[in-house]
């Protein structure tokens, strides 16, 4: 521990399951950029391999603490690992992932410098072999790029059609405050459960994928947050190593597999965080028209235009005078005109 940049303290919540082979590296690239104030929480989700006996080298440390549950899930174990974390900042890590040098004293940065924004998320260096799925989830990474900086609300991109802003569970951090509300979302959503073999085979989905599929912690954080109007961040500078592995929640899925699960589990979420946090399903005009000029959008082309044309689709359809409906759909297309 040995950061000296001032800023607000840190909870480094890591859930593991039976990632022993890279759990050392993991926890000891975060001990290196902690201080004295922060904390090392690490949830471990039923490993049944060598987990156990690396977590040894750890016990006692100052700051560091385990938390061994039966399996239960990846969602299940970041939420124990949440509720259990207690300084300022909540920041994420799955513990086949890395932090990059000086990563935790750049986000001290941006929280210090920004008091306004609750949610920062990074970038990530992808790392593995060379394989369809290392090449695959580098070109996903590239297309969801957004301009650096503050991103300005997202709630009805994500309501309407599940827009994801923000990267892979270790590049994400936020407010406790933040993250503790988020965690009032039933536990039901923590579940795993296997598909049916007509759907694994129908969709190509591997064996590894159907046994335990389910919500994933960024997908349930990443959208509530952004349900919840959080004041998002981008830092474009890479935070986190982001091993691609055959382990990875989506690395062995087929792309149309990918598309499946997404849209499988959109709509239980949904659903359950409206219900939730009560919050309308439909957006009036004035609401949807402010969010599209307030927002940062895709540096892809090819991302920017489907989100307007996503907007605009929605504009048509939102609660409100056809004179601010037509408003908010000049605002998807660029005017700014009332």
């Amino acid at each position: 521990m040995n950061s000296t940049v001032s800023g607000p303290s840190l909870s480094i919540v890591v859930n593991n399951y039976n990632y022993a082979q890279f759990l050392a590296e993991s926890l000891d690239n975060a001990l290196a950029q902690m201080c004295e104030r922060d904390e090392l929480v690490v949830v471990d989700d039923g490993s049944t391999d060598e987990s156990a006996q690396v977590f040894e080298r750890y016990l006692g440390r100052p700051g560091v603490r385990i938390i061994n549950q039966e399996n239960q899930g990846q969602m299940k174990a970041v939420r124990v690992g949440i509720e259990a974390a207690e300084k300022d900042i909540i920041v994420l890590l799955d513990s086949d992932d890395y932090f990059l040098p000086g990563y935790l004293d750049r986000l001290r940065r941006i929280y210090r410098e920004n008091p306004d924004i609750d949610y920062v998320f990074c970038s990530p260096e992808v790392g593995g072999e060379p394989s369809a799925s290392l090449f695959e989830t580098c070109n996903a990474i590239n297309r969801m790029k957004l301009k650096p900086g503050t991103v300005g609300a997202t709630k009805w991109a994500t309501i309407l059609f599940y827009e994801f802003v923000g990267v892979q569970t270790s590049g994400n951090s936020l407010t406790n405050d933040l993250a503790k509300t988020i965690m009032t979302l039933p536990t039901v959503l923590d579940d795993t459960r296997r598909l049916h073999p007509l759907l694994v085979r129908l969709f190509r989905i591997s064996p590894h994928e159907a046994k335990k599929s389910g919500l994933t912690a960024d997908g349930v954080i990443v959208r509530t947050a952004s349900i919840l109007g959080a004041r998002k961040f981008y830092d474009e500078e890479p935070g986190f190593m982001y091993r691609i592995h055959g382990g990875n929640k989506f690395a062995t899925v087929s792309t149309t597999g990918r598309r499946f699960l997404r849209y499988y589990w959109r709509s239980a979420f949904i659903s359950t965080a409206l219900r939730s946090f009560s919050i309308a399903k439909r957006p009036t005009a004035i609401e949807l028209r402010e969010e599209i000029l307030n927002r940062s959008f895709g540096q892809r082309s090819r991302r920017f235009l489907h989100i307007r044309a996503r907007y605009f689709l929605a504009a048509i359809t939102s609660r409100g005078s056809i004179a601010k409906r037509l408003s908010a759909m000049a605002a998807a297309m660029g005017w700014k005109s009332r």
